[in-house]
């Protein structure tokens, strides 16, 4: 195809594909690309022409591809993999080569087809990982266990094949279930009483003459999916009459082997038969703050120990009457049938927090630890066991993000509450996987001439039903369910690509700066994650700074400073946001290495109203100088404000009075306009 019809398709037909398309000449440079290629470096695709894969996927991809390019310039039409592992990739491309021949049939070029297949391939070797879990599982279980589709048995472990008599699982496949197990009055099993079972309730059965030997067996089932398609699983355990035997399968099912206490099954049936019997009640859901803690620092050995004495507690403290359970982990859950007046609850739940505040006894030294709790009743909140358990697990988080250390009653608007949380996490999800963010960029001036000097680059969410969702509404979910690292990385790739090519372009004076938030500072992977992102993109470190909450850097000495330093090391800059509102102390000023203190708005909002808040932010100002740190005043809505700022010799003031929050495309409109000037 003649070099003009190709620069005409080219584009048209690739530059909206998520895919790498490039056109390569003899030497494997590019001739064309496609967009993915400017996204991925941040160069524009005239400055990409004649470069080579060297310079945007790295010499360990160019090396894996040459002898590829080298076979497709000799005629061969190619489709293959590569795997890449090294400091700037660990991932798989699958690619297509095709020669490009001229009108003398002779190929002058080669098209390049190249797909990231690294998520596939992490996914097909979790599946096969999950796979040989559940095989090494099935092997280790003391019960037979048998998968049952349509009446006929799918899969099936050794001990099930022992116990219907057979020698290996294999002669159980594909035989009809029906014909295997009969009941007491020796009718054969259906399908449809299997299904009738509830999960985890324990049935008697007995081998049928089908099977080589006869065997009386305790069958409990749990419906599953396979494929898509309605299937059961059948746990069979032999059966042995003697009321010790008995009671050991019981207490196997119901009790939690740690506590002594009734296990999530347990209590959920004994909440049930409660409810079946129509008898009020209420549940405290108790759930030890910061327990993981003691577990990281001190070993399970000790965690396992202070569970232990909270239910010893529990039961020194409770009526007879109390049905108590250990959940999970640190989580416990109080029953009090027919309680004697409606502020019962209310009186345990206090007593349970002060027993829980008693100090406990950890090797050589006492901890204190703290609970939140969510208290619902019957009737009233939930008819059934798993509603009043999600209902108070709903209040137990309401308890904790009141302050923790309380208990709260359930609320239907906690529950709309739930569902609206969980409703932007699932969107943010999608949001992320989309490209659905947004990066807009706010604006600093300098306080002599207020002229544009820098800005703040500020996350949106347009979502494409409900618009644009606050970033007050979303960021807290994105930090509560540990999506806000992932939303970090997007918004970090975004600006740093985004400034490289301002600067190229001479638009944008000044450093860009990008906001940290805590979990992103308390992850130690983030100087590596910056590292390569920034030789990636090409920007250069002296036109970023990160920006931390002082909170984020008072959590760890330690750890801060190396942080910290590491980030220094790399070539940014480093500005503490909302200054003045967290901690008193300022000894982290000198010890911390820091260019810049941001003003918090608080501070700035009474300056007019308030004449020892100017003395407070002049003083500011001048510590900041003292300490060869740049000052930022933050929310400037007034030009009395502002001129205020200015005459105290402030270096930089960002606000509503000069520019609101701007998309990309606006802010570089703003920057060729005053450029122009």
């Amino acid at each position: 195809m003649p070099t003009e019809q190709l620069n005409h398709w080219f584009p048209l037909l690739t530059d909206h594909s998520p895919f790498l398309f490039a056109v390569l000449d003899q030497q494997h440079n590019y001739l064309m690309v496609n967009n993915r290629y400017c996204e991925l470096s941040g160069l524009s695709r005239d400055e990409l022409i004649g470069l080579s894969d060297v310079d945007t996927l790295g010499k360990t991809f160019y090396h894996s591809m040459r002898p590829f390019y080298q076979r497709a310039f000799n005629g061969e039409t190619l489709e293959s993999e590569v795997i890449l592992d090294d400091n700037h990739h660990d991932t798989s491309m699958h690619f297509s080569l095709s020669p490009l021949r001229n009108e003398s049939d002779n190929i002058t070029h080669i098209v390049l087809h190249c797909v990231d297949t690294s998520e596939r391939q992490i996914l097909t070797n979790a599946i096969q990982e999950h796979e040989k879990h559940l095989q090494t599982l099935n092997k280790l279980m003391h019960d037979g266990s048998c998968i049952v589709e349509n009446d006929t048995v799918v899969s099936a472990n050794d001990k099930a094949a022992l116990l219907l008599g057979f020698e290996h699982p294999n002669d159980l496949k594909g035989k009809a279930f029906s014909k295997l197990i009969v009941d007491t009055q020796q009718q054969p099993v259906t399908s449809a009483q299997l299904a009738s079972l509830q999960q985890g309730e324990g049935w008697l059965c007995q081998t049928s003459r089908h099977c080589p030997q006869p065997q009386t067996l305790q069958l409990s089932t749990s419906p599953i999916e396979m494929l898509g398609a309605a299937a059961q699983l059948v746990i069979l355990k032999s059966y042995t009459p003697a009321r010790s035997k008995q009671s050991r399968v019981e207490s196997s099912i119901h009790i939690d082997p740690l506590t002594g206490l009734l296990n999530r099954h347990g209590v959920s049936r004994q909440l049930e038969q409660l409810i079946n019997q129509q008898i009020p009640l209420v549940m405290l859901y108790l759930d030890i703050d910061n327990f993981k803690n003691i577990n990281d620092s001190l070993g399970h050995h000790i965690g396992d120990q202070v569970l232990q004495e909270i239910s010893q507690r529990l039961k020194r403290l409770l009526p007879d009457s109390a049905i108590i359970g250990h959940l999970s982990g640190d989580e416990f859950t109080i029953l009090l049938p027919d309680p004697e007046h409606d502020q019962q609850s209310s009186l345990i739940a206090d007593q349970v927090i002060a027993l829980i505040n008693q100090p406990f006894d950890l090797h050589h030294f006492s901890k204190h630890l703290a609970c939140s709790i969510g208290m619902v009743q019957y009737p009233g909140d939930g008819n059934d066991a798993r509603i009043l358990l999600q209902n108070a697990d709903t209040a137990m988080y309401e308890a904790k993000n009141r302050g923790r250390n309380r208990a709260v009653k359930f609320s239907e608007e906690m529950n709309k509450e739930a569902r609206m949380q969980l409703w932007l996490e699932i969107e943010l999800q999608k949001a992320l996987q989309n490209n659905g963010l947004e990066v807009w960029y706010q604006p600093k001036v300098h306080a002599r001439d207020f002229s544009i000097n820098g800005a703040e680059a500020l996350v949106r969410w347009n979502h494409p039903v409900e618009g644009y969702i606050s970033p007050a509404q979303f960021i807290p979910v994105a930090e509560r369910s540990g999506l806000i690292e992932q939303l970090g990385q997007v918004v970090m790739r975004e600006v740093f690509t985004t400034v490289r090519y301002w600067k190229t372009q001479g638009l944008l004076p000044g450093k860009v700066a990008i906001n940290l938030s805590p979990q992103q500072f308390g992850n130690p992977n983030l100087i590596q994650f910056v590292d390569k992102l920034r030789k990636a993109t090409g920007v250069n470190p002296n036109d970023i700074t990160f920006e931390l909450t002082e909170s984020a850097v008072m959590s760890d000495g330690e750890h801060t400073i190396q942080m910290l330093n590491a980030i220094k090391k790399l070539g940014f800059s480093l500005s503490i946001d909302d200054f003045g509102t967290g901690y008193s102390s300022l000894s982290y000023l000198a010890r911390f290495p820091l260019d810049e203190l941001k003003i918090d708005r608080a501070f700035i909002k009474d300056i007019e109203e308030i004449p020892k808040q100017l003395t407070l932010i002049e003083n500011i100002i001048n510590l900041g100088k003292s300490l060869n740190m740049s000052v930022v005043a933050e929310g400037v809505e007034t030009r009395q404000q502002a001129t205020l700022l200015s005459n105290l010799d402030c270096h930089a003031i960002q606000g509503f009075h000069f520019y609101k929050p701007l998309p990309k495309n606006e802010l570089e409109a703003t920057l060729h306009k005053h450029n122009h000037h």
